[in-house]
């Protein structure tokens, strides 16, 4: 049997004769007459008899109803998801990120995606870059940022470069400038990332070439807490320019800073495993948004 019949067989059971079963589906009442005599033969058993030029549903009809019901909205279930699966709103993007894109920048990204394809999920996890590649190695995603230098031999990687900034106080002496030399922040409290970052020993050298004073005063993890640091006097940083398009205004100076401090991020598929539709699309849109900040 299939749904065009347990649906014929419902519109009878509801309109109670053939011809307004007809009508309701559209069809010819000669037709929903054939479907129900095929119906009746593949079961093997009457669905209808007629009494007095009226159609009776047998005893076995109304019990065989309930189940044709259930199996007529499950296969219109089905319809509706295949709709929605066309249309992009349906379906689960699991998202893979370091911790200094997770707190604005995606989740601003990810809420703008749901409005517009309000039917979907989209799982971030964020995590260390260096637990980030275990976790990249393993497949299971759809798409992850991770900063670099990456080597996945098992994934799509695109690098994106970008030239950090000088983050200081409003009132810093040397916030009226067009530009941050080591030499105009030398002895400033400085906030430094660990040596593990791939800025760090950049930042180092920039000041060992001129011969400025770096003055670290603070180190830590993210250029985030480096900012809040900034935020509250605490000296001086240079961060990268997806930070800087996260942090509030007011507060913090961001000026270009010379020599050029690199920065880079990789934006990852995965190489071993088909990419949704959906996946695609946000995929795409996250490439978008990396591009516009370089």
């Amino acid at each position: 049997m299939d749904v065009r019949q347990l649906m014929c067989f419902d519109a009878v059971i509801r309109t109670g004769a053939m011809t307004r079963a007809a009508d309701s589906l559209g069809l010819a009442q000669p037709t929903v007459s054939i479907t129900i005599a095929q119906l009746e033969r593949e079961i093997g058993f009457k669905l209808f008899k007629r009494s007095k030029g009226w159609l009776e549903a047998t005893p076995e009809a109304y019990t065989f109803h309930q189940a044709a019901i259930r199996a007529i909205e499950s296969v219109s279930r089905v319809n509706q998801v295949a709709r929605e699966i066309k249309r992009l709103n349906y379906g689960e993007v699991s998202v893979l990120c370091y911790p200094g894109i997770a707190w604005r920048l995606l989740p601003e990204l990810i809420a703008t995606f749901h409005l517009q394809h309000p039917g979907t999920q989209v799982k971030l996890i964020s995590r260390s870059s260096e637990s980030l590649r275990e976790l990249i190695i393993a497949q299971n995603f759809d798409t992850a940022v991770v900063e670099a230098p990456v080597n996945f031999p098992t994934g799509n990687v695109k690098i994106f470069d970008y030239r950090c900034m000088c983050a200081l106080p409003e009132d810093h002496p040397a916030a009226g400038k067009d530009r941050i030399t080591p030499a105009d922040i030398t002895g400033h409290p400085f906030v430094i990332l660990f040596p593990e970052h791939a800025t760090h020993h950049q930042i180092r050298r920039a000041f060992s070439d001129c011969g400025a004073d770096l003055n670290v005063a603070f180190e830590c993890d993210f250029f985030a807490s480096a900012c809040s640091f900034v935020r509250c006097n605490g000296g001086v940083t240079i961060i990268d320019p997806i930070t800087a398009a996260q942090i509030p205004s007011g507060g913090i100076k961001l000026l270009p800073f010379e020599p050029a401090i690199e920065y880079q991020l990789a934006l990852v598929h995965p190489a071993n495993k088909a990419n949704s539709r959906l996946s695609e699309e946000f995929h795409s849109r996250l490439q978008k948004r990396l591009l516009e900040l370089q």
